[in-house]
Parts: structure tokens; sequence; C-alpha cells
């Protein structure tokens, strides 16, 4: 009888360090995605800053050549531009991810 408490402790022991190391692995682990994610908002307002200097230089570009281009080309400088924009959407929505 006098061994049984022993070897509860031992036991409880035991699970108590595997728990302290689990605990420690999973806030290496949450260490490491707060910083992923840290990284990853720092570079969704690159891509934003650059996505709204793009349609300002746009609408500029379009202030400045409207009176000179003739429909055709603007139409082909609207449809460019908006792949762009949808290019650098798909990029922010995969960084969301």
């Amino acid at each position: 009888m006098a061994d049984n408490p022993k070897r509860v402790l031992d036991t409880l022991r035991a699970h108590m360090q595997e728990l302290m190391r689990r605990c420690n692995v999973l806030k290496r682990e949450k260490e490491e995605l707060e910083k992923r994610i840290e990284e990853q908002e720092s570079t969704i307002a690159t891509l934003r800053r650059d996505l709204d200097e793009m349609s300002i230089k746009y609408k500029d570009l379009l202030t400045a050549k409207g009176l000179a281009l003739g429909e055709s080309d603007i139409k082909a400088a609207r449809n460019r531009f908006g792949k762009l924009v949808r290019e650098i959407d798909k990029c922010i929505s995969l960084l969301n991810e």
C-alpha cells in the first residue's frame, strides 16, 4: 500500500511534465503565428497603399489623356487597369487566407 501513493505521485509528475512541455510547444507556435500574422498585415497594408496610389494615377491618366484618346483607347486602358486591380485583389485575398 505504501507503494501505491508513490506511483500515483510519479504518474502525476510525469503527466504534469508532459503538459508543461506541450504548453511550451503551443506557446512557441502561437508566437510564430502571431509574427506571421503581423508580416501578412504589413504586406496587406503595403498592397492597399499601392492600390490606392495606382487608382489615383489611373484617374490622373484618364483626366490627362481623356481628351486626346479615342473611345477604344480609353476602353483598353480601363480594361488593363481593371485587370491590374483584380490581380492585386487576388494577392490581398491570398494573403488574408
